[in-house]
């Protein structure tokens, strides 16, 4: 079973900038960014200390304005979370144009390999990344 400590050493081993997020309910919550510069940060928690996986998340703000302009553009980016195979909610979920979007993944404790992990953080953070060029371009 993975530790959260073997998960903090797995992001700094590979040069990954890792900071321990203190505010919050969460008994385990860090966020890896890229080694250098100021890119997308991926959270990393756990609930509580008897939970038996990792929540691996992206929260994205929306800008109202281009969600507007493009009518289509929410439902093409529901497709392509979709096809990337992670969770996703558009919040707030009752209102035709959200305000953001969180993109997730979890992954249970018992088993977890360093490349597993590896590979989720990298998939949660391309869809994040996949949404703002979308609407970015």
């Amino acid at each position: 079973m993975a530790s959260d400590a073997e998960v903090v050493n797995w992001f700094v081993e590979l040069g990954m900038n890792v900071e321990k997020v203190t505010s919050g309910n969460y008994y385990f919550h860090i966020t890896i960014g890229p080694p250098v510069g100021e890119g997308l940060k991926v959270s990393v928690l756990r609930k509580t200390p008897s939970s038996k996986y990792y929540v691996i998340a992206v929260n994205l703000d929306l800008p109202e304005d281009k969600l507007r302009e493009r009518p289509g553009l929410l439902t093409e980016l529901k497709l392509d979370l979709l096809r990337m195979n992670v969770e996703f909610v558009f919040m707030p979920p009752d209102q035709e144009v959200p305000r953001t979007v969180q993109i997730a993944k979890l992954a249970f404790l018992d088993g977890l390999t360093s490349n597993e992990m590896l590979n989720l953080v990298t998939l949660v953070k391309n869809a994040a990344y996949l949404v703002l060029t979308r609407i970015y371009g």
